[in-house]
């Protein structure tokens, strides 16, 4: 497995040791978000579910629709809105972009839209859309159930140079606990942003040239997108 684009690791909440979180590292070059409206198994990539989509006719089959922002420059299929275009929602999106010293860095920029993340960062490369850790980011009802209520997460985090995908192992949080953990863990909450979860939360990975998976029981489920390391790919 030497020379692959990633590292693998466990990360513990200390000093409880619980609950467990799986991660990816890859340089930030290599975070590509990809349009798959399938099931993970049904793919090589190796990564981790994406941004939020309708599932009118239920998880057992396709998505009917994406709901976050997902684009890759030099990709013909991409979806251009945080909601749908008729109700665009302005959420924590990601963006890797070339800066002026032509070096690939990451920052994200709350969006309704891809035209506002690329009027923001004309040299973006990949566009994720997710969700920040603040109540008011995921409604505006006193008890909001995607906010409140403990369930399997996942998160993509980055620092000047890697990019982080993060699953939740063995264990659920809300909102809050999880932002807590991510710190805890060694990663700042400013600089990463929540992804689906539930259901959905979902890593496949290879380690010592074997298939793992991670995240929720129902982990492969279909999905809309997920967030892949550019440049490998896995048969089993």
């Amino acid at each position: 497995m030497r020379g692959l684009p990633y590292s693998f690791e466990m990360r513990s909440v200390q000093p409880m040791g619980k609950p467990n979180f799986a991660v990816i590292k890859t340089k930030i070059e290599n975070i590509k978000p990809e349009i798959i409206n399938a099931k993970m198994s049904q793919k090589p990539h190796i990564g981790i579910n994406g941004g939020f989509f309708a599932a009118d006719n239920g998880y057992n089959n396709p998505p009917t629709g994406l709901r976050s922002i997902s684009y890759w420059k030099g990709d013909t299929s991409y979806y251009e809105y945080n909601g749908t275009k008729d109700k665009q929602i302005r959420r924590k999106t990601f963006v890797s972009y070339v800066d002026k010293n032509n070096n690939m860095r990451a920052a994200f920029v709350y969006a309704r839209n891809l035209n506002e993340v690329l009027k923001a960062y004309p040299s973006a490369k990949a566009v994720i859309g997710g969700n920040g850790y603040n109540r008011e980011n995921w409604g505006d009802d006193l008890i909001v159930i995607g906010y409140d209520f403990a369930t399997w997460r996942t998160v993509l985090a980055w620092d000047d140079e890697y990019g982080y995908m993060i699953v939740t192992e063995g264990n659920a949080a809300n909102i809050p606990s999880l932002k807590t953990y991510i710190e805890n863990i060694g990663f700042d909450p400013v600089r990463s942003i929540v992804l689906d979860g539930s259901g959905s939360t979902s890593m496949r990975v290879v380690r010592n040239e074997k298939v793992y998976w991670y995240g929720s029981p129902s982990h492969d489920r279909y999905i809309g997108n997920m967030v892949r390391v550019y440049g490998v790919d896995w048969f089993e």
